[in-house]
């Protein structure tokens, strides 16, 4: 096996690696613009997130009814 057959092996992979990439590089901007949404989504439910917690822990106020949290 001579140099030119194994430069000629080396670059079909070459080709192949960079064609299998463009073929799937609109999946793979989708996904990471899936995860960057996803994110966003998830920064902007964090206050009623929180707020949710807030409401439903038992004992905080020991028993009594006083949200004035709420209010600062």
């Amino acid at each position: 096996m001579d140099t030119q057959s194994i430069f000629t092996f080396v670059g079909g992979y070459v080709a192949t690696a960079v064609t299998v990439f463009l073929l799937y590089s609109p999946v793979l901007f989708l996904f990471v613009l899936l995860l960057l949404v996803g994110g966003v989504l998830q920064l902007m439910a964090w206050p009623f997130i929180v707020l949710i917690r807030r409401l439903r822990r038992p004992g905080k106020f020991d028993g009594e009814s006083d949200s004035s949290w709420l209010l600062h």
